[in-house]
């Protein structure tokens, strides 16, 4: 079944965002306490890939290098101390799903539906694969196999050797739906998934066979875009439980081993969450951040000075007591965990960050931009070196 995407209007370029930013314009950037002390490392340029199109290549990070892809096609390696440009490829293809790996192998998923695998250590291709299908989400890397997702509603299990597939699995897609897909995450023994029908599914790591399948939130409202319960940000893991949150529905934690939801809270996202030792993060559809706690969901703060900015997930920073998320305007926003306050800011380029920053070291993040820079931020308490 082929999916209609819903036109997400207000984005950058005419890419995509949600009703609600529609309607309203971004909150303009205000003044505010320094608390925190944000430095560039190094920053580089992929090569100009931009897209008016919603598309998130998120970067990754590895073994002390950082690969990162573009909407034209190029990938490219990078050394995490330095910057140093360690090789740069261009697959003569359009990537619309951001970079996973493992331990010696990169992959990048197309537009046309094609898997693309490279060597980590010289970005050789090792193999290319068509799986029928659009891919928006990095490909999930490790344990001799890549999880892929499309946009039709198939996961689909490849060898990481020479990218036969091992199994698939189907869902049902609804006939309208934001245009994203959430990356499947791996646990042990098995996958999660969050769906285009609001629900959450755990699949054997072996055949692909669902395990249980939890519904976070129920589609309701009259008309199909009222009804859309998407998952479309990263699930999250805390002690024993993991979090996912549906557009124009829930948020809610639930215990990984049988699928039984914990506890709920009204919440509508497509930006997804992020998750530290005592609190869940999310970014709302409206671009305000709050804080949940572990324990019972209980809003313990809630940030809406960067109402309607388009933030992806707020990410926590290892090492430091902070958040870090990016907006459609190239700015990546620095938050206390503790309660929300906002004490940094930073500009990386010029053109929107769609991509969840991404941790690769304690208080240090690597962010790209739609418009290809990729920069990596060292973050630390103000007057800390």
């Amino acid at each position: 079944m082929r999916k209609a995407f819903l036109p997400l209007l207000a984005l950058v370029l005419s890419a995509c965002s949600t009703t609600e930013d529609t309607a309203v314009p971004p909150n303009e950037l205000t003044d505010f306490e320094p608390g925190a002390e944000v430095r560039e490392a190094w920053s580089a340029d992929t090569g100009w890939g931009g897209t008016g199109k919603w598309v998130r290549l998120a970067p990754f990070a590895d073994g002390g290098g950082v690969y990162a892809a573009n909407h034209g096609g190029d990938v490219s390696a990078w050394a995490l101390d330095g910057g140093d440009l360690d090789w740069s490829v261009d697959l003569d293809t359009q990537l619309t799903a951001g970079v996973g790996g493992d331990g010696d192998t990169v992959f990048v998923g197309t537009a046309e539906g094609e898997v693309v695998a490279l060597a980590r250590e010289d970005g050789e291709e090792r193999w290319r694969r068509d799986v029928g299908g659009e891919l928006l989400a990095p490909p999930a890397g490790g344990s001799d196999r890549v999880i892929v997702r499309t946009v039709d509603g198939r996961l689909i299990a490849m060898s990481a050797d020479d990218g036969e597939p091992e199994w698939t699995f189907r869902s049902d897609v609804p006939s309208l739906s934001l245009r994203g897909n959430g990356a499947p995450l791996r646990v042990p023994g098995g996958i999660l998934v969050g769906l285009d029908d609001g629900r959450l599914a755990a699949l054997s790591e072996r055949n692909g066979e669902a395990l249980w399948q939890t519904t976070i939130a129920e589609p309701s409202g009259r008309s199909p875009v009222e009804r859309m319960v998407d998952i479309d940000g990263a699930i999250g893991l805390g002690r024993n439980v993991a979090y996912a949150v549906t557009y124009n529905g829930e948020i809610a934690q639930v215990e990984p081993q049988r699928g039984n939801v914990q506890w709920s809270r009204a919440m509508s996202s497509y930006a997804g969450l992020g998750v530290d030792r005592s609190r869940v993060y999310v970014s709302t559809a409206e671009s305000h951040v709050v804080a949940l706690g572990q324990d019972n969901g209980t809003t313990q703060w809630r940030q809406e000075a960067l109402a309607h900015r388009r933030l992806t997930a707020p990410i926590p920073v290892p090492g430091t007591p902070f958040l870090a998320l990016g907006d459609y305007d190239g700015y990546v926003h620095i938050l206390t965990r503790a309660d929300g306050r906002i004490v940094a800011r930073e500009r990386i380029g010029g053109d929107g960050i769609m991509a969840d920053p991404l941790p690769v070291a304690e208080g240090r993040i690597a962010v790209q931009t739609q418009g290809d820079d990729l920069a990596i931020l060292e973050i630390s308490e103000r007057g800390d070196d």
